[in-house]
């Protein structure tokens, strides 16, 4: 079970130096200037070194946490994935010359479509990993708590993975819902709020990034 508190053993003694090896590798390149693709990839990037070590080293709970953030990090990317989709019909709407008439067959196509991406991406916040849930779900779907400790030997990590919501509703996205009847306004206003979405879903990935360096930063220390 995890718990906000998550425990890793003591027997990091034995890392695998090559880690700190990617890690000067991936320096280099960061000061060469990163494309936005490899900033977007930065949370896989970082724990990839992880698989190179032997299972042995990392206690089962450590194992788990880590493999919550690959699942919520990828969840995070097919979000993305959605929105743009999204971003690309609002504007085929928002575009087309005439306007789709109101109650007519291809507006409510388009609507429904909208509606059926925001279901999506919600649904994409419950992956099958209750951390992960927990990581970019709503917050009355996990147990309240902003942030999980991580303890390794006798340290503890404070506030180590921080909460990074992805649903639609205000503390996350903040993407309006699209009924049938929707106005041309509101179509607009949800293309201004896909916008701003991409941009969060961007933030967030790169927060999770953050807390994944510092964990490895920490461990690397103990070696």
């Amino acid at each position: 079970m995890i718990t906000p508190k998550i425990a890793a053993n003591q027997s990091f003694s034995q890392l695998n130096r090559a880690h700190k090896h990617d890690e000067q590798q991936r320096q280099q390149v960061s000061g060469q200037g990163q494309t936005e693709t490899q900033d977007i990839d930065a949370v896989k990037t970082e724990i990839s070194a992880f698989s190179t070590n032997p299972i042995q080293q990392f206690n089962a709970q450590f194992n788990a946490v880590v493999k919550s953030i690959r699942i919520a990090d990828q969840a995070m990317a097919e979000i993305s994935a959605n929105i743009e989709q999204m971003e690309s019909e609002v504007e085929m709407f928002v575009k087309h010359y005439p306007p789709f008439p109101p109650g007519s067959e291809e507006r409510i196509e388009l609507l429904n479509r909208f509606s059926a991406l925001r279901k999506q991406i919600d649904r994409l916040t419950f992956p099958p990993d209750p951390f992960a849930q927990k990581i970019i779900g709503d917050s009355g779907s996990g147990d309240g708590t902003d942030s999980w400790d991580i303890e390794i030997g006798d340290k503890t990590l404070s506030g180590a993975i921080r909460r990074q919501p992805m649903h639609t509703g205000s503390e996350g996205l903040n993407l309006p819902p699209m009924p049938p009847d929707a106005s041309d306004m509101d179509v607009v206003g949800l293309q201004t709020a896909l916008q701003t979405a991409g941009r969060i879903v961007a933030q967030r990935r790169s927060n999770l990034s953050a807390d994944v360096k510092r964990i490895i930063w920490q461990l690397e220390k103990l070696v």
